[in-house]
């Protein structure tokens, strides 16, 4: 199961790493398009990733980024409940029997490894809704980071009827 997740996770980083060129540069393009000077709060995006999952990257038009958290607190959350009932239905099987019997003994490992997975998955799933928050703000926080890091000067030739213009640009 441990290689499974190691997979699935390795997975995911390559495909982040991957999409993050073409989601970027979506990003750059609607952001010069659509609305100029529209610019996330990475404030609103924690506050929302940490309501629901996946919204602050929404917020901050990072789809892929949101589908992924999504899934994964998705994921978590389904495992901790499914653990969480086959717990109480081994704590009630359990106190039926008598603890002197080998099935006191099965049911006591059962009940115990059900518990130890349980608690597993909530770790898993404060680990992603940490890293869900985390991500929203950053994202946010570096919407327009190629937009800001141009170079701070530039020289454009423009052509003009019977000549050119030569324009030298200072960005600060």
């Amino acid at each position: 199961m441990r290689y499974f997740f190691s997979i699935l996770f390795f997975f995911a980083i390559v495909l982040c790493i991957h999409a993050q060129q073409d989601v970027q540069t979506a990003k750059a393009d609607t952001a010069r398009t659509a609305e100029p000077h529209w610019v996330p709060n990475p404030t609103i995006a924690a506050l929302l990733s940490a309501a629901l999952p996946g919204a602050g990257q929404v917020y901050s038009r990072n789809y892929l980024h949101s589908v992924i958290f999504v899934a994964a607190e998705s994921y978590c959350a389904w495992r901790v409940i499914d653990a969480a009932q086959r717990t109480e239905e081994l704590w009630d099987k359990r106190s039926g029997i008598d603890t002197d019997s080998p099935e006191y003994a099965a049911a006591r490992s059962e009940f115990e490894y059900s518990a130890n997975e349980r608690n597993t998955y909530l770790w898993f799933l404060a680990g992603a809704k940490f890293l869900d928050i985390a991500d929203a703000y950053i994202s946010a926080h570096l919407y327009d980071f190629d937009e800001r890091m141009n170079a701070p000067v530039s020289i454009a030739i423009i052509p003009r009827r019977g000549g050119a213009e030569v324009c030298l640009n200072f960005h600060f």
